[in-house]
């Protein structure tokens, strides 16, 4: 059985590490992505508000997002997403393909930065969902269920060996 045991781990683990290697590198640059510039676009600073009633509208903001020039940003449909920075008085839209962003003033509704979310492409990489849908739905728990049974099998190819000593010497110490 022990044998056995082994081979599982063995093979087991290298399955797991081919997407282990990606998870970690993926996830070194996403522990990382506030700290360096070409991860994220540096975020900009809107106007200065008296009061909230001078935040632009949202179809301002959308105008002036599909009017940035990016090819993946032309409708409603190709945003992914829109935040509001209060402290900086922005909007972030970013876009469902191409993993663009574009900044928007708050006061204004003018184009601060347009720029690449590389640390989305990396968030995506990071949870296999880059590769297909069907690796981030069944192979990262695949990869979750092989690094528990790499846990198990380690830790009683670890142990098996310490009590077999441990009984060996009990047994030669009684003799």
């Amino acid at each position: 059985m022990y044998h056995k045991l082994r081979s599982v781990h063995k093979w087991v683990g290298l399955f797991a590490c081919l997407f282990l290697m990606v998870i970690s590198a993926s996830g070194f640059f996403l522990a990382i992505k506030g700290k360096v510039d070409w991860m994220r676009p540096k975020t900009q600073t809107g106007g200065e508000l008296s009061s909230p009633d001078e935040i632009v509208s949202i179809a301002s903001v959308y105008s002036s997002a599909f009017g940035a020039g990016i090819p993946d940003l032309k409708e409603p449909g190709d945003i992914d997403r829109l935040e509001y920075h209060a402290e900086d008085n922005i909007f972030k839209v970013l876009s469902k393909d191409g993993y663009h962003e574009v900044q928007v003033d708050g006061k204004t509704g003018e184009v601060l930065s347009t720029g690449i979310r590389n640390d989305q492409l990396t968030e995506d990489i990071h949870d296999l969902s880059f590769f297909a849908k069907f690796w981030h739905e069944w192979g990262l728990p695949l990869v979750g269920v092989g690094l528990f049974l790499l846990s198990v099998s380690g830790v009683i190819m670890f142990f098996v060996p310490v009590f077999r000593r441990w009984k060996h010497k009990r047994k030669t110490a009684r003799t």
